[in-house]
Formats: C-alpha cells, structure tokens, sequence
C-alpha cells in the first residue's frame, strides 16, 4: 500500500470520524462491531501486502528497468487524475448516508445512491474526455513520447477507479466489510494473473500491463454496479440535482487534501523521468516500492486501529487520558520504527536482489533514506490526533501541500547534481518539514509528551544494530535476507535490554504476567 492510498484511506475515514459517537446503552455493541469490521480491514490489507510481494519479483523481472519506471509514473500520474475527477464524492457518500432515514423513506435512498453515482459518472467521463483531449496539446519536449502513449492507452482507468471509489464508499457504509476486501483481493490478484496471461501473447509491454489492468478492474466495477441497479438503488430518475451539487460543495475542499497527499508521494517520479530518463525511473521506483512495503508493515494496522481508540477515549475519558495515552502509543512507534529501520539498512542490497533482480542493483542505496522518511512521516497518525478530533483537517491539508511544494523544488535543485540520492534526500526532508509542522499546530489542541531521552536511547540503539549486522555475509543473498533481519531485530532488542530501565523492568515482570495470564 502506498502512501498516496494512505493518505486517501486517512481522509476519508476522518470524515467518518466527525460523525458524533452514539450515546444510548448500545455504546459496547457498536465497538464490538467497530472493532470486528476493523480486522476485517486488517486482514484484507495484510492480503493485498502479500500479493503486493508476489507481484513485485515477478513484475521487476518480466519487464525491463525502463519500462517498469514507466508503468510506476504511469501509475502515478493516474492516480492524481482520479483524485481530480471524483470531486471528493467519495467523501461526501460518507458523509450523507442516513441509515435511519432511508429505512423510512425508501424514495430518499433512491436519490442518495442515483446522485452518487451518476454524479461521479459524469464527472469522470468529462475528466477523462478533457485529459485525452489536452495529452494532445502538450509539446512532446515536455513529455516523453512513450509515456504520451502509456497514459492515452491506459485512460480508460481515470473513469474505471473513480467509479470504484463512490462503489467502495457503497459497501464501507453498508458494512459490507468482508465483500470490500474480497474484491480489493481479487482486484489485486487478477490484476497479476491477467497480466502474467497476456505476457506469452502480447509480450513484457506496458501496454500489456494496462490491458490486464483495465479487464480486471472493468469486470469488477460491473460486477459491483450492477446488482445497485437490480435493487432499484441507482436509477436516473431517481438523479437528485440539488443533492449532488451539496456532494461536490462538501467533497471538493477535500480533493485539495488528497491531491497534496498523492503530489507528496509520487510528485518526484515526473522529475526523475525528466531530468534523468526512464533507466533511473525504474531504479527509483524499485527503492521506494520496497520502502513503502516495510513502511506499510507499521502503517497499515497502526493507521486503521488507532483512530477509533483515541476517538472513543476523547468522548469518554477527555483530554488527559487521550494525551497519555496517544503519548505512549508515539513512543513504542519510535521504539519499533528505529529497530525497522536498521532491518531495513542491513537488508536492502539483498532485498533488491531477490526481491526485484540483479538489474537493479544500485538501488538499494536509495532505500535507507527514503526509509527513513517514510517512517518520519508515518507519525503523523499520532501528531495529527488534536486536528482531526477538533475537525481541522483542513490545516492538514495546507500542511501536506506546504511539504508537497517543498518536495518538487528539492527535486529540482538536487536531480540534476546529485542523481537519484537528491530525490530520496527530497523526500526526506519534506516529510520531515510536514511532521515538523503537524507537530506545531497539532500539539496546539492536544499537546503530547514526546520522550526524547528515549528517541535518543532508540536512535543510538538502530545505529550499532545497523553498524554490527551489516558486515555479516552468508553469500547467498536468500540466506541474506532470511538471517539478517533476525540477528538485526535480537542484537537490537539486547541493546535496548542495556541502554532503557524500562525495558529491564518490562522484560523482568514479563515471567509473572505470563503465568498469570496461564492461570486465568
């Protein structure tokens, strides 16, 4: 999961989160139900993490380093295109669900799910109209021809995945949570059979890529839509004007949030293919691919579970408790993300070797730092608590625009004197400045302890773990990759048991709460 998806799921559920919490005595069903359909969310984006590395070995050796960049800025390039078309419905489908009120007048649903979905339509259609037809007019000096081509070819897509967006907004607010990662599983694992099908006809293209991509993906927005219209939920009379242009008014300012967040993640691929060409594209895509999965290791659990947690406390333990206990949450994040980071400095040469290729050797000098700054980043999920309890997401917003800006400018100063090192190094410092700043007005409203004599302890700790375990060589990259991180993940846990009295004293108690836990 990339950041960019990161950074969508993160609005859309803030959304959610503005929506009062219930207050009769069914308050323990509801976070019974909370919590079941968020491991149902787990367990779908822990499936779509391993397809991620099935495919990624087979894609980085069927197609070659030019052509994998292509499809990965291909890729990137369409998703700021969707963000743009949906107009933020998606959001706005969160918002105007009405349960209660539908279940009385039928008429009602009818007109939420026909001006939902239509209106989505019509603004991908016109989006996707405009964007072929503008591709035209670009000096082919400004775009490369083959990447004219890719994204023309995979146009279709801009339509394809915003009507997926308002369909996947459909089955969050029934609850159809089970149906959800079903079909982002077989989006994700039919887009791979498709593709490596077509692979021994139509050849390692990036035209072939977007084919499989496009059938998978069509098939499933049909087999989503269509039962809507056999339920009589989505029908054009039933198209309600005034209700779709309040859909736009509440989703558009968010569209702003969602385009910095993606600028943010994949702005720098458009430079990199610019001042570098499409050989150093597909190196660059590979480093920051393999980042993102050990981000999402932490990332992707941490950013579902916590939110409600630290909402359901705000309203019914208050401020205190909150900040206690989202202070706590920060420092073992700070823990587990230092001791990821020296796994994944010990680890990189050999992750690109049997992960990626031995083409792409070379790349792994870029995964360190933007390891590094995925993990700075990923904070963010604590920092950011006080805006989105106090509904200011909109400051984050101006924040990931402020680091977006940041991250091209630094692109284009440091790309063209000291290569792909000044991308990962961009990336870095603007995720370092949108921390810096969410850390600014966050800590504003809800003000966390943040240790920083243990941060030091945690940082020293990941320093000597990466100096001790990265000289030690079993010659077989496998073994490498299997050996390596165990040994980085013991001598840095053993380093912890010296440098932190809490950790003595937890590793000392840890005997009796065990046999406790066994009696009971």
């Amino acid at each position: 999961m990339s950041s960019a998806v990161q950074q969508q799921t993160a609005c859309e559920t803030s959304i959610s989160a503005q929506i009062p919490p219930p207050t009769s005595n069914t308050v323990t069903d509801e976070l019974k139900k909370l919590f079941e359909q968020s491991s149902h969310y787990l367990v779908g984006l822990v499936g779509s993490l391993a397809l991620g590395f099935i495919s990624f070995p087979i894609f980085t050796r069927a197609f070659s380093v030019a052509d994998y960049g292509l499809i990965d800025l291909a890729q990137k390039v369409l998703l700021l295109l969707t963000a743009t078309s949906k107009c933020g419905m998606q959001n706005s489908a969160l918002r105007f669900f009405d349960r209660d009120a539908f279940a009385k007048d039928p008429a009602a649903e009818r007109r939420y799910y026909s001006s939902m979905f239509f209106g989505v339509a019509a603004t991908a259609t016109i989006a996707t109209f405009l964007f072929v037809s503008g591709v035209h007019l670009i000096p082919n000096s400004m775009v490369s021809g083959p990447l004219v081509a890719a994204l023309l070819f995979a146009s279709a897509l801009i339509f394809l995945r915003s009507m997926q967006s308002m369909l996947w907004s459909f089955l969050r607010i029934e609850e159809r949570t089970k149906l959800y990662n079903v079909l982002s599983f077989v989006i994700r694992g039919g887009t791979i059979a498709a593709v490596c099908l077509l692979i021994p006809f139509t050849g390692p293209t990036v035209k072939t890529y977007f084919s499989g991509t496009m059938g998978v993906e069509l098939a499933v927005v049909l087999a989503v839509s269509i039962p809507l219209f056999r339920r009589g939920l989505v029908q054009l009379k039933g198209f309600d004007l005034t209700l779709c242009r309040a859909g736009f008014v509440f989703g558009a300012p968010l569209v702003i949030q969602e385009l910095a967040g993606i600028t943010l993640d994949a702005g720098d691929r458009g430079l990199v293919q610019y001042y570098l060409g499409s050989d150093a594209l597909g190196f660059y895509s590979v480093a920051y691919g393999l980042a993102t999965y050990i981000n999402t290791l932490l990332i992707a659990p941490l950013s579902l579970a916590i939110l409600p947690i630290y909402m359901r406390m705000w309203n019914s333990k208050g401020k205190e408790a909150t900040i206690e206990f989202l202070s706590l949450g920060l420092d073992l994040f700070l823990m587990a993300a230092a001791g990821l980071f020296a796994v994944a400095c010990v680890t990189a040469r050999d992750a690109v070797i049997v992960l990626a290729s031995p083409k792409y050797r070379g790349a792994d000098s870029l995964i360190p730092v933007l390891v590094a700054g995925l993990l700075i980043y990923t904070t963010h999920v604590f920092l950011n608590a006080g805006l989105v309890i106090q509904k200011r997401t909109r400051v984050f917003g101006g924040v990931l625009l402020c680091a977006a800006i940041l991250n091209l400018v630094l692109n284009c100063v440091l790309l063209p004197r000291i290569g792909l090192q000044g991308a990962a190094l961009a990336t870095l410092l603007s995720y370092a400045l949108c921390t810096v700043l969410l850390s600014i007005y966050s800590f504003k409203v809800l003000p966390l302890n943040v240790r920083w004599w243990a941060l030091g302890r945690y940082l020293g700790a990941s320093a000597i773990t990466w100096a001790v375990v990265l000289p030690a060589d079993f010659h077989i990259p496998v073994v490498n990759l299997l050996a390596k991180p165990l040994i980085a993940v013991v001598v840095y846990i053993a380093l912890l048991y010296v440098l932190d009295r809490r950790i003595r004293d937890f590793a000392r108690g840890l005997p009796a709460r065990l046999r406790l836990k066994l009696a009971a």
